[in-house]
């Protein structure tokens, strides 16, 4: 896993982010999931049943999977909600997410199965968890659920956070050839969840987190976007490791200074990637003309664009180092 992914895990699993994500997908933005009802969920290994009814070990690391309880007739009852991260479109999504949730069903039948089968001499008795003793008919022994039992659901979110296209599959049925379109309708779908930044509407950024959706939006819209974002009052300031992770991610090549409060001041920074860049283009033109002399090109450079020569130094140094990695 690269750097850049790790970094992205770690914002997104926040729990604001986390359940703004969910709030907009299931509830078009309105906050009813809330980030202190989410408990972190350890998930990362399950057992499945092969076919000669041998449990088999399957190992399956989700980027984030929190369970959200919902108080019902003053009882906590639980939802699974998944999270994955993609930086690129992949493109056997549904298939991926499909087994996320089979592994998570499959684990709670087990611990249904565990907590009525323990301590049991006789093949048709069960002991709740306060220890009284129960009878189970012989099907609820063999499914090792009792009727009426009921599963926890699980919904899993992909959230592409690439900057391109996605034109990757989803459903599980955009993966499938059927010969006979018949036969379609007997082969159970799934359906990916999915949120695709381009695809975002601009009606839809203001349903996240503010930074959330800051991020998710200049992924839409790139550095060509930034500075028609930025003259928006709710875009000036923005929260540090947002302004950050999208300046990585998008590539927008600006300088993000973080001040005492965790703000990044997005106009100071929009302005600074100008002055830089109009910098580095009179270091190429006045190139073209004194070659390696740098000595006239700073002077030039300072005359015409009323800056410091420790400044295009400083640029010229940075443009050396970048160029020197790019050969390497």
């Amino acid at each position: 896993m690269g750097m850049m992914d790790v970094k992205t895990k770690e914002y997104m699993k926040k729990p604001e982010r986390f359940a703004s994500m969910f709030n907009f997908l299931i509830y078009d933005g309105e906050p009813v999931i809330k980030p202190e009802n989410l408990k972190p969920v350890d998930s990362t290994e399950a057992t499945i049943i092969d076919s000669n009814g041998v449990e088999v070990s399957v190992q399956k690391f989700r980027d984030a999977l929190d369970a959200w309880g919902i108080l019902e007739d003053d009882h906590a009852v639980y939802v699974l909600l998944g999270e994955e991260f993609q930086s690129e479109v992949h493109y056997a999504g549904p298939v991926k997410d499909m087994v996320y949730d089979a592994v998570n069903y499959v684990d709670q039948v087990k611990q249904l199965t565990r907590k009525y089968r323990r301590k049991n001499d006789d093949a048709e008795i069960a002991f709740e968890p306060d220890g009284v003793k129960i009878r189970l008919t012989h099907a609820e022994f063999l499914s090792g659920l009792k009727k009426g039992d009921k599963l926890k659901p699980v919904i899993t979110l992909m959230v592409y956070l690439g900057t391109g296209k996605w034109d990757g599959p989803r459903s599980l049925h955009d993966m499938l050839y059927f010969p006979d379109k018949r036969l379609k309708a007997f082969v159970p779908n799934y359906k990916l969840n999915l949120i695709v930044p381009k695809k975002l509407k601009n009606s839809d950024f203001s349903k996240f987190d503010p930074d959330l959706g800051f991020l998710l939006k200049v992924l839409k819209l790139g550095e060509k976007g930034l500075p028609e974002m930025i003259s928006e009052p709710q875009y000036q300031s923005v929260d540090g490791e947002t302004a950050r992770l999208a300046n990585d991610i998008a590539k927008l090549g600006l300088e993000i200074v973080i001040d005492e409060g965790g703000k990044a001041d997005m106009c100071k920074a929009m302005e600074e990637f100008k002055k830089k860049t109009l910098v580095e283009g009179g270091i190429k033109a006045f190139r073209t003309v004194w070659g390696n002399d740098d000595k006239k090109i700073v002077e030039a450079v300072c005359k015409m664009l009323e800056v410091t020569p420790a400044y295009v130094r400083r640029i010229m140094n940075d443009s050396t180092t970048s160029a020197a990695t790019v050969r390497a």
